[in-house]
């Protein structure tokens, strides 16, 4: 007789054979949730309209609707230039054969959630999505993290060097000057803690933590690099904003940017950051073209994060 095989039992639970409706389940929750982001900014978009049309009246919708296209389409061009600047800013930083790609299709997604998102919740996707773009040569959650926190750092530091040299011929107002004097010490303070953290206690520290140091404590040639980048940024924000006053009818110059009043003031307070959104959701689609096939996941992860 032929000797009986053996057979490993398998344990059967009540709960076996509902993992496909737990998978649909998790789906539609996804789906929901995107839903509801969806209807919660458009619902906020139309709210802030509303108000903004019964405290401003007409007029000023109407100096908005009608810009001038050469200096509104120059406007575009320069806010949308700046994203590439950023994520080789992010790139240099990150110090990880992540590709360029994949940095700023991320660095231009976050960037225009934050436009549309209270609260700067965009910075949050930025790794997430990074996560989906970069595939196998993802550099981990806490090596990016810390970049990208070294990154902010400079632009930091970058946006108080660029408002120090323009307050010798600007009339900068004061929340201005106070983010000039507190953000700059206050970010090269943050930078300097995270290369002696890194130096003195990172072999000490979880393994997470000690990626997320090295990733903020970048060597000081790359610092140096990657704010040179974003002292540029930000001087192209600076012309750029100059291009979209214009366009509503603000003409002013280098040299004088205050005193102006009347609707296209108004107006230019209302159309210069609805430009920046628009502008910020080009680049955005520009990135997202690179990975249509994984569209699906990248816009799960943008609002998941």
């Amino acid at each position: 007789m032929r000797a009986a095989i053996p057979r490993m039992r398998t344990a059967i639970t009540p709960f076996q054979g509902f993992a496909h409706v737990r998978r649909i389940a998790d789906a539609m929750k996804v789906q929901v949730g995107r839903r509801s982001l969806v209807i919660a900014v458009g619902v906020a978009s139309l709210a802030a309209l509303a108000l903004l049309i019964e405290r401003t009246g007409t007029k000023v919708l109407e100096a908005a609707a009608t810009p001038n296209w050469r200096f509104l389409l120059a406007g575009l061009v320069i806010c949308a230039a700046v994203q590439p600047l950023r994520a080789l800013a992010w790139t240099s930083t990150v110090r990880s054969p992540v590709g360029f790609k994949a940095m700023y299709t991320a660095s231009s997604v976050g960037s225009f959630l934050d436009t549309v998102l209270p609260g700067r919740l965009g910075e949050a996707s930025k790794v997430a999505v990074l996560k989906v773009t970069a595939g196998p040569r993802w550099p981990g959650f806490s090596r990016a993290g810390g970049s990208l926190l070294c990154a902010h750092l400079l632009e930091m530091i970058a946006f108080a060097l660029v408002g120090a040299g323009s307050a010798f011929f600007l009339p900068v107002p004061g929340w201005a000057k106070i983010t000039m004097v507190v953000g700059l010490p206050a970010a090269a303070g943050g930078l300097l803690l995270a290369s002696v953290l890194h130096a003195k206690l990172s072999h000490r520290l979880p393994e997470g933590v000690g990626a997320f140091l090295a990733g903020a404590a970048a060597p000081k040639g790359i610092m140096l690099r990657a704010g040179a980048i974003l002292v540029l940024t930000w001087i192209a924000r600076w012309f750029g904003v100059l291009f979209l006053l214009h366009a509503v009818g603000v003409h002013v110059g280098v040299g004088s940017m205050a005193g102006h009043q009347g609707n296209e003031a108004i107006a230019a307070s209302v159309f210069t950051p609805a430009a920046g959104s628009l502008a910020t959701a080009v680049a955005a689609m520009v990135g997202l073209a690179f990975y249509g096939r994984h569209l699906g996941k990248l816009s799960r992860a943008a609002v998941r994060f």
